[in-house]
């Protein structure tokens, strides 16, 4: 029995590994059967089936009939164990319009994700199937903040990864965007963000939008350089060639690249537009509590213009220095001009 159990297991890795799963009859009906077989293997300390199903699906999810198999699937869920769900669930196509009640299956993948052992390909199978199942409007309610705080783990994606050509829909970026946690949307930048595939378009500019809103100010500087850190290396690899580049992704067009490398250049203008209105805002800041001579802090302390200079960077010779009045002076000083003619493009975010 235990022979034929291995010799079950290498034909389902040798079918898995090969290409045109997706187009082969014969091969859909393998993974379907022994889709099942594989999750039940796993819990029983034999993961290799299962290892191979999950490799294979992540970047290629065969288009079987999910109906047939929908119903094993709940039977063995409740037998597998989480790192079983965690990867069976990867093999999932999750967009089928045969998923459509299949809620159970999708609170037990999040349900695992909170307790399964955290590896390198525990996390990329969390953050592919989580970037998927985001994509699709019925299912992106379900999912947990402590689901999208895998993305933390920043896993490095396959160059044919469907979690992230799905990961960059623009329903995605605005869901994590809508955490208000700057780490999980960095994190997403960064995964998301490859030489290996363009963003979608919709997708694209709503990161655009998040690195003007959501990551100006000098407190976020450290986000910035991560990020703009991040865009030079795939632009360095784009700048390498299609020739460099298909030996990872075989298929891939110099349109692809084109668009790619417009996208990646614009984001990172967009970040070093941000840096550069984050120093004009700072060095205004400081010109004009220099040229006020007082700054009021907190109850009734203030700082004269000597003590602000010693701790602020040098200014252009060219800036007038004004004694600092005294306490009963009032500074020449009208808010409400400068708050209409202000230069700032865009309110002080420090």
């Amino acid at each position: 029995m235990e022979r034929v159990s291995q010799l079950i297991t290498e034909k389902a890795i040798t079918t898995a590994k090969r290409a045109g799963l997706h187009r082969s009859n014969s091969k859909r009906k393998v993974i379907a059967t022994l889709f099942p077989y594989a999750i039940l293997q796993e819990r029983d300390g034999q993961p290799r089936m299962l290892d191979a199903l999950s490799d294979a699906t992540s970047v290629q999810v065969p288009s079987i009939d999910w109906n047939q198999v929908i119903n094993p699937l709940r039977t063995v869920f409740r037998e597998a164990t989480p790192r079983g769900i965690v990867l069976a669930s990867s093999c999932i196509q999750w967009d089928s319009k045969l998923l459509e009640a299949t809620e159970d299956l999708l609170q037990q993948w999040v349900a695992a994700t909170s307790v399964v052992q955290s590896t390198e390909e525990v996390a990329r199978c969390v953050v592919g199937t989580l970037l998927r199942i985001a994509a699709v409007d019925e299912k992106l309610p379900h999912i947990t903040v402590g689901a999208w705080s895998w993305l933390k783990k920043r896993p490095s994606l396959p160059p044919l990864s469907l979690g992230r050509s799905s990961g960059s829909h623009p329903r995605v970026a605005k869901a994590v965007r809508g955490l208000g946690d700057v780490e999980i949307l960095k994190s997403y930048f960064l995964v998301v963000w490859s030489e290996w595939g363009t963003l979608h378009y919709g997708g694209f500019d709503e990161m655009c939008a998040s690195l003007l809103e959501d990551f100006g100010g000098v407190g976020m500087g450290h986000h910035r350089v991560g990020l703009v850190q991040r865009l030079d290396r795939i632009l360095a690899q784009l700048n390498l060639g299609l020739e460099h580049l298909r030996r990872d992704k075989p298929h891939l067009q110099e349109y692809e690249v084109q668009r790619m490398r417009a996208q990646y250049e614009k984001l990172k203008d967009v970040l070093l537009g941000v840096n550069a209105r984050t120093s004009y805002q700072l060095i205004m800041l400081l010109r004009l509590l220099i040229q006020v001579g007082v700054r009021r802090i907190s109850r009734n302390i203030y700082v004269c213009a000597p003590v602000a200079m010693s701790v602020a960077p040098p200014l252009e010779p060219s800036i007038p220095l004004i004694p600092p009045p005294s306490l009963h002076q009032k500074p020449d000083f009208n808010p409400r001009f400068h708050e209409s003619h202000s230069p700032l493009p865009l309110p002080l975010r420090l």
